[in-house]
C-alpha cells in the first residue's frame, strides 16, 4: 500500500492531477482512494473516499467565526490539527481496500507543507502503509528564467527537509510553455556549470544569489530525470507513475 501525496502552489493543478491519476490508475487494474485535505474546497472531479469537509469547512468557518478567507483557512487547519486522530483514523480505515491512496492537499501550499499538520499526518500514518512519496507541481507557465527554476526547486527540498519524505518534483502545464522550460530544469540536473551561468546572467539580487545557490541544492537534491506532464490533457501519466514507482521502490533508478 503506497500513499501519494500531492503539493503544489495555486492553480498549480494538483486537484486536476489527483483526479486524472486516479483515473489512470483505474484504467491500468490498481485500486485506488483519493483523500480530501483541503477545507475550502468548492467542487472536486473526483468523488473522494475520505472529505476533511465532513469534519471542517472553510466556508462554515468564515460565516461562524467571522473571519475572512486567509483567516478562516488557518483557523480549518487549527480544528484539523486538534481533529487529527480522527483525520488519520479514516485514512487507515482506506488503506485495506486501496493499492494506492492519493492524498490531495490544501491549494494554499504552506498550510500541509510548512505547518504542523502535514507533519503530523504523515509521520502518524507512514507506520501503516509500505512506502510515501510527495509530488511537488511546479506550474511550467510560471517558469520564465533559470532563478525561478532554482525557486522551484529550492521549494521541493523545503518540502522534502520539512515533511521528512521523498519528493518528486513534476512540471505541469508543459503543453502551455515552451520547450525553453524543460530544457532549463534538464540542464540544471545533467550540466551544472552551464546551467550557473545562465542563471547568472538574471538581473539583480536574486539572479546572483541562485547562482550561488545552485551548487548548494545539487548537494542535496538527489539525481533524477525531468517528468514533464499535462493533467488537464492527461498527458505524461505513465512516466509520472514510473517515477514514483521508483521514488518508493528501492529497486528504481530516479535518473
Amino acid at each position: 500500500m503506497s500513499i501519494v501525496y500531492f503539493l503544489g502552489t495555486a492553480v498549480s493543478g494538483k486537484t486536476t492531477l489527483t483526479a486524472n491519476f486516479a483515473k489512470w490508475l483505474l484504467k491500468n487494474g490498481f485500486a485506488v482512494s483519493i483523500v480530501n485535505l483541503d477545507p475550502g474546497a468548492e467542487v472536486l472531479p473526483y468523488k473522494p473516499a475520505f472529505d476533511v469537509r465532513t469534519i471542517v469547512n472553510l466556508w462554515e468557518i468564515m460565516r461562524k467565526e467571522k473571519l475572512g478567507p486567509n483567516g478562516g483557512l488557518l483557523r480549518s487547519i487549527e480544528i484539523l490539527l486538534e481533529k487529527v486522530d480522527l483525520v488519520i483514523n479514516k485514512m487507515k480505515s482506506l488503506l485495506e481496500k486501496s493499492e494506492f491512496l492519493l492524498v490531495d492537499t490544501p491549494g494554499q501550499l504552506e498550510l500541509f507543507a510548512f505547518r504542523e499538520l502535514g507533519n503530523k499526518i504523515i509521520s502518524m500514518i507512514r507506520e501503516d502503509v509500505s512506502s510515501d512519496v510527495a509530488v511537488f507541481l511546479i506550474d511550467a507557465t510560471q517558469i520564465r528564467k533559470p532563478s525561478d527554476v532554482v525557486m522551484g526547486i529550492l521549494l521541493a527540498l523545503a518540502i522534502r527537509f520539512h515533511l521528512n519524505i521523498n519528493v518528486v518534483s513534476v512540471l505541469n502545464k508543459v503543453d502551455l510553455a515552451g520547450s525553453q522550460v524543460m530544457r532549463m530544469f534538464e540542464e540544471f540536473f545533467s550540466n551544472t556549470s552551464n546551467f550557473s551561468k545562465f542563471v547568472a546572467q538574471d538581473f539583480g539580487v536574486f539572479g546572483e544569489m541562485s547562482s550561488q545557490l545552485v551548487n548548494v541544492l545539487k548537494a542535496f537534491v538527489p539525481p533524477t530525470r525531468v517528468v514533464a506532464i499535462s493533467a488537464l490533457k492527461n498527458r505524461g501519466m505513465e512516466d509520472l507513475f514510473s517515477i514514483i514507482h521508483d521514488a518508493i521502490c528501492t529497486c528504481g533508478d530516479m535518473t
